[in-house]
């Protein structure tokens, strides 16, 4: 099915394979892990701040403290989404079929 749009014709995105793929190519479950991971080297790269920085460490204040915002925005946004999700999930178990 082609879509005529302002720029051109766009395609209809194919679904299809084994698994729930988007539009990168990679599912949710990985696109999750990938999240995770991220979320989990800022709040080491954060820890590594902090204890350089107690100990004396030639560490600029400011960067330090960029690090650990950082780590906790997206801990902050991790567990926001992660809320979505179980309310999504107890909505569809509320479901009658």
């Amino acid at each position: 099915m082609k879509i005529d749009g302002i720029g051109g014709q766009l395609n209809a995105p194919q679904i299809g394979g084994t698994k729930a793929e988007g539009v990168g190519g990679s599912s949710f479950g990985d696109t999750m892990k990938k999240a995770i991971t991220d979320v989990n080297d800022l709040q080491t790269s954060a820890d590594q701040m902090a204890t350089k920085l107690a100990s004396g460490d030639a560490v600029e204040i400011h960067q330090a403290m960029i690090a650990m915002q950082k780590a906790s925005t997206a801990l902050q946004f991790t567990l926001a989404i992660r809320n979505k999700i179980i309310d999504a999930y107890h909505e569809v178990m509320r479901t009658s079929v």
